[in-house]
């Protein structure tokens, strides 16, 4: 998020302890516990309870499909601070090489990994009451509808540590002490299995009502026109400036080939 709001970090990271260090583990919620936007239910489908075992089954190609990590935060930069504001969204472009969409490849995102976190003094009285969204689109900028996931935050459903932000930290200075842990969210039902051609996309944030929880934040030095932001307006702007701050995020992807594996 751009420095040059009132509300947004511009301080830079000089805390160079990576956020795993904490030992805060990625855990994925229950069914049941995301919202998914777009899919049906298994039941809903034509003839989900009609299935004739006599039927012979369709013969079908495999596709060669390799995982990998298209983002991770920790290995450019670390934690820096922790923001939250209710009904803002905050989002990057990010890309990815060439050589996945080579050839007859393409390639989908299956997870996004969200730092989430409350302050220590409050995180005894969290009554599972927040959520937060990811929403995935599938060009360099925040336009069209995207693919999003919400997630309501439990206390119950992740691994939570302590975490002590660093003494510069500018929105939740008075806040250092934190409870943390990785919101992992599953988008591997909701992006079409033939995934997509292109290498440019945009990953953004979304707080609900109260601006909680907190998401880490840090400060990478780069175009702050790669970051947009709706500032509880219902549009995007584009950042300006020479350094923004960015969400600690970690997105998985899944690439496919056509064809088996060699």
């Amino acid at each position: 998020m751009s420095p040059k709001h009132a509300f947004l970090l511009s301080i830079t990271a000089t805390w160079g302890a990576a956020c795993s260090e904490y030992k805060m583990g990625a855990i994925t919620p229950e069914l049941g516990v995301g919202d998914d936007t777009g899919i049906a239910e298994a039941s809903d489908l034509p003839g989900s309870d009609d299935t004739d075992e006599s039927e012979e089954p369709t013969e079908t190609t495999d596709d060669c499909i390799e995982d990998s990590t298209a983002f991770d935060i920790e290995e450019v930069s670390a934690l820096q601070d922790a923001f939250g504001l209710p009904e803002v969204r905050d989002g990057l472009t990010l890309s990815m090489g060439s050589d996945h969409v080579a050839g007859d490849k393409s390639w989908r995102p299956t997870e996004v990994e969200v730092l989430v976190s409350y302050p220590a003094w409050y995180f005894d009285f969290y009554d599972d009451s927040n959520s937060l969204s990811v929403s995935f689109y599938n060009s360099r900028t925040p336009t069209g509808t995207p693919y999003k996931k919400t997630i309501t935050v439990t206390k119950g459903g992740l691994d939570w540590a302590p975490l002590t932000l660093p003494a510069d930290a500018d929105w939740s200075g008075g806040d250092r002490e934190q409870m943390a842990a990785w919101l992992t969210f599953d988008l591997s039902q909701i992006i079409p299995e033939e995934g997509f051609r292109s290498t440019d996309y945009f990953v953004a944030l979304e707080w609900d009502g109260m601006g909680f929880p907190y998401v880490g934040y840090s400060n990478f030095n780069l175009d702050c026109t790669k970051n947009w932001t709706d500032y509880g307006t219902g549009s995007y702007v584009q950042n300006s400036g020479e350094d923004c701050s960015w969400p600690m995020l970690k997105i998985e992807i899944e690439t496919i080939s056509p064809g088996d594996c060699e």
